[in-house]
């Protein structure tokens, strides 16, 4: 049975190729500004569907192609590899329950538990 989108379906193969990210809702915008009589929101269901069917027989194209051959990948960057690279200082490496009473302040490190005690008692 033919469909409502087969006259439109070049159209729609030529704008996923422009862009490939295309969701079926923005298809069928553009198709209700230029056939508003033809396509509304109703007409959702269907172009998702014909966009799985083609975004699936792209990836089957893709992967009937084969490997890539001799291809190279990119050269890797000189240089050591530090991870995130966050260049501050190192980050705390006692225990939690140690840090919970300590704070820093103005660049000094305070105990803050002795004085919350003393104050609690006072």
């Amino acid at each position: 049975m033919p469909s409502k989108l087969d006259p439109h379906i070049a159209a729609i193969e030529g704008w996923l190729v422009e862009q490939p990210q295309l969701t079926a809702l923005a298809i069928v915008g553009r198709l209700s500004e230029k056939y508003p009589e033809e396509f509304g929101t109703g007409q959702h269901s269907i172009v998702q569907r014909l966009l799985r069917a083609l975004r699936r027989k792209a990836a089957e194209q893709l992967i009937a192609r084969g490997p890539l051959g001799d291809a190279t990948t990119a050269a890797p960057l000189p240089g050591v590899v530090h991870g995130s690279g966050y260049v501050g200082p190192d980050p705390p490496t006692a225990p939690l329950v140690e840090q919970a009473g300590k704070t820093t302040w103005r660049g000094r490190s305070a105990d803050i538990t002795s004085a919350a005690a003393t104050a609690a008692s006072g």
